[in-house]
């Protein structure tokens, strides 16, 4: 299938940091969670990679945000397991499909065109259920090493 058939990526939205009101919805920049504000653009789940600078890095997250305009956004999952996009995206390594030297930037109609393999929705609900355990245990290691770490 072409990646254009898989999902739909959108650039974030603008919001310089005068404009921002405390809030409770995360502002998401290609480096993960940026701050936060009152209101959202995106409704939850949402899956975030960055668009300029920092590309590559892939971020889950399950509250409405504001995606930042270093971004891309999924704006449709075409009826894929929102999850399973997260990780298929991760291993996709999308920084080699990134141009400019000085700061490099994702091109998401590049990606349109490339045949890539997705697994049925059945296999990719199966995916998840196996490694979404995992990626907790992860994360609560990961957040038990810092709090170590700080100790």
């Amino acid at each position: 299938m072409k990646f254009s058939d898989f999902i739909d990526l959108h650039r974030g939205f603008d919001l310089p940091k005068k404009r921002r009101i405390p809030g409770n919805v995360p502002i998401v920049a290609s480096t993960g969670i940026n701050g936060m504000h009152n209101v959202s653009k995106v409704n939850a789940p949402g899956v975030i990679t960055g668009r300029s600078g920092s590309i590559g890095e892939v971020i889950y997250i399950d509250k409405d945000f504001w995606p930042l305009n270093t971004t891309l956004y999924v704006s449709d999952f075409k009826g894929n397991n929102p999850k399973y996009v997260a990780y298929w995206l991760k291993q996709f390594n999308l920084g080699k499909f990134a141009s400019g030297s000085a700061v490099p930037t994702l091109n998401r109609n590049i990606l349109s065109n490339l045949e890539i393999l997705v697994p049925s929705r059945k296999e990719q609900d199966k995916i998840v259920k196996f490694i979404d355990p995992i990626e907790k245990k992860i994360d609560l290691n990961n957040q038990i090493n810092d709090n170590l770490v700080e100790l």
